[in-house]
């Protein structure tokens, strides 16, 4: 998957002194952020397998 993430000049000053204090990347913190907000806020049931779903 391929997205794009575009903030403004505070957030993205923000981002980089985050990383510079965490002494990683500011792609592994989005990355980071993202998979915890998806993780906290999904509403399904389980993660996608490879079972086949039938819908009514």
């Amino acid at each position: 998957m391929a997205w794009t993430l575009r903030l403004s000049e505070d957030e993205e000053a923000a981002l980089s002194a985050q990383a510079a204090v965490e002494g990683r990347s500011k792609q592994e913190l989005v990355r980071d952020a993202v998979r915890t907000y998806i993780t906290r806020h999904k509403t399904w049931d389980d993660y996608l397998s490879d079972d086949s779903v039938v819908y009514g």
